[in-house]
C-alpha cells in the first residue's frame, strides 16, 4: 500500500512544474478516494486487501497514465483563458456614468450652445474681434469718448421715466438733469460736462423697472448675430424707443445707434477676452456672467446674498479641507 502511493507521488511531482491549482485538484481526488473507501469499509466490511485494491483501481481512473507537461501546459492556458475572459466581462460591463445637469434658466441649452458656438468661433473671431481691437487700437480716445458720450446721451429721458417708475426720485432727477446740462454746454453731449459737476451716468432700462417690481428674469437666450439676452429684455425693449429723442429717429439712425453702443461695449471687452477664451466651459462661463450683471444692474450693486448657497459653498470647502 505505501509503494503504491510512493509511485503514485513520484509520477505527479517527476513532471515539468504545475500550477497550485492543478495540484489542489488531484489532491482532492485522492482526497475523495480516502473518502470513499472509508465509507465503504465502514458498510459493506471489506478487507484491507479489497481496500487497497479500489484504491488501486480509482486512482488509476482519476489519474490514467502519465502527465505530460503538454497536458500541464494546456490546462495552465485554460485557466488563463478564463481569466482573461472574465476581466474581458468586467470591461463590458463597466459603464460609464455622465452627469448632465439641466439649468431650469437655460431650457433651449442645445439650441443656445449652436448659437454661441456660430457667435463666438465664427462671427466674433473673423469679425466683431478684429473691428472691434482695430477701433480700440487705431482710433484716439477723445473721438471714441464723444461717440460713447454722444449715443448714451439719446438714453436719459428713458431712464428718467424708468428710475422715476421705480420710486429712485434722486437718480430720476440725474437723469433729467444730464440731459438738459449735457444736451446743451455738452454740444449734444459729445462731452460729458454733468459727470464733471457730480452728476454721474445711471441709465437704467424698462427690464430692469420690471425686476425691480419681482419680473424673473425668464430663460435665458442666445440670438444669433446678437448675443445673450434674458427672455424680460426681449419683451420690454421696444419700451425704452418710446420716449423722445429716440421715438424721433429712423430705423436706419436706430441701427446706427446700436452699433456705435455695441461696437464701444465690444471694445471694452477686450481685456476679458482672456477669460472666457481660457474657461473650461466659455459658454457656461458667459451665462453665468450675464445673470450676475443683470441681478447687478436691478439691484444697483447691492445684490442680496443666497443664504442656502454661502452654505452650500461651505460645505463644499470643508470637504475640500
Amino acid at each position: 500500500m505505501k509503494f503504491k502511493w510512493i509511485m503514485l507521488v513520484i509520477a505527479v511531482f517527476g513532471v515539468a512544474p504545475i500550477s497550485a491549482s492543478q495540484l489542489n485538484r488531484y489532491g482532492q481526488d485522492v482526497e475523495r478516494v480516502h473518502v470513499d473507501s472509508t465509507d465503504s469499509q465502514i458498510s459493506s466490511g471489506q478487507t484491507n486487501s479489497d481496500q487497497a485494491n479500489s484504491v488501486q483501481a480509482y486512482s488509476e481512473q482519476s489519474i490514467s497514465g502519465p502527465i505530460d507537461g503538454s497536458d500541464i501546459a494546456s490546462g495552465i492556458e485554460g485557466i488563463d483563458s478564463d481569466v482573461s475572459a472574465s476581466e474581458g466581462n468586467a470591461e463590458v460591463t463597466t459603464a460609464e456614468v455622465t452627469v448632465t445637469y439641466i439649468d431650469p434658466r437655460d431650457p433651449i441649452e442645445g439650441f443656445n450652445r449652436a448659437m454661441w458656438d456660430f457667435n463666438y468661433l465664427y462671427l466674433d473671431r473673423y469679425f466683431y474681434r478684429p473691428v472691434a481691437h482695430g477701433y480700440n487700437d487705431y482710433v484716439p480716445r477723445p473721438v471714441k469718448t464723444g461717440i460713447h458720450n454722444f449715443v448714451t446721451n439719446l438714453d436719459e429721458p428713458s431712464a428718467l421715466v424708468n428710475n422715476t417708475l421705480q420710486g429712485k426720485w434722486g437718480w430720476a432727477a440725474n437723469a433729467g438733469g444730464r440731459f438738459t446740462i449735457n444736451s446743451t454746454m455738452g454740444l449734444l453731449g459729445v462731452i460729458d460736462v454733468a459727470d464733471m459737476m457730480g452728476l454721474p451716468r445711471k441709465q437704467d432700462e424698462f427690464n430692469e423697472v420690471l425686476g425691480y417690481y419681482g419680473v424673473p428674469n425668464g430663460p435665458y437666450f442666445m440670438a444669433p448675430f446678437l448675443g445673450p439676452y434674458v427672455t424680460r429684455e426681449v419683451a420690454s425693449f421696444w419700451v425704452d424707443g418710446l420716449y423722445f429723442p429716440i421715438s424721433e429717429i429712423t430705423v436706419w439712425q436706430s441701427l446706427l445707434k446700436w452699433g456705435l453702443e455695441n461696437l464701444h461695449r465690444r471694445a471694452g471687452a477686450i481685456d476679458q477676452e482672456r477669460l472666457v477664451d481660457n474657461a473650461l466651459d466659455p459658454y457656461t462661463f458667459v451665462k453665468e456672467a450675464y445673470f450676475q450683471h443683470m441681478d447687478y444692474k436691478v439691484y444697483d450693486g447691492d445684490v442680496p446674498v443666497d443664504l442656502d448657497e454661502d452654505e452650500l459653498l461651505d460645505e463644499f470647502m470643508q470637504e475640500l479641507d
